[in-house]
């Protein structure tokens, strides 16, 4: 069955110098199993939105979990879906624009681990409709709606 997962984690590097480390692993493994989604970092708390068949999801997050550039991982949303909103994005990042920084403004203080886990999967899934995402896809795609 087809299924989406949002998970956020502590970054272990606080400048965010293992970011370009884990998208790239992110597009190659995930490709590999078709898992499609999106990876954000806002202030030392990483968020991923993962979407594919179960078995995969579950494997990429027994690996990710073993991950030491993450630290406090938390599932924020577990669920059977219908249809893929990023069919063609292996893995799409925040492009950090000006835009971005209006956007993500209001979580500026508390960052992505401030927001109350029932309130987290909703706020990623709206951001994912932004045009805040850099074109790191497949086929440069956009996701779909979703």
């Amino acid at each position: 069955m087809l299924a989406r997962l949002i998970y956020r984690s502590t970054a272990n590097s606080a400048d965010g110098a293992d970011m370009p480390g884990i998208f790239e692993s992110s597009q190659r493994n995930n490709r590999e199993v078709g898992i499609t989604g999106a990876l954000g970092l806002l202030r030392g708390t990483y968020m991923q939105y993962l979407e594919g068949e179960e078995a995969a999801i579950e494997c990429v997050m027994a690996a990710i979990s073993e991950d030491r550039r993450h630290a406090n991982l938390t599932v924020v949303e577990y669920r059977f879906i219908a249809a893929r909103a990023f069919p063609g994005w292996s893995m799409a990042r925040i492009a950090w624009t000006q835009e971005t920084q209006t956007i993500l403004k209001p979580l500026a203080d508390m960052g992505l681990c401030g927001i109350q886990p029932s309130v987290a999967a909703p706020v990623f899934r709206s951001m994912t409709r932004a045009s805040i995402w850099a074109a790191y896809s497949d086929a440069n795609s956009r996701p779909a709606d979703s």
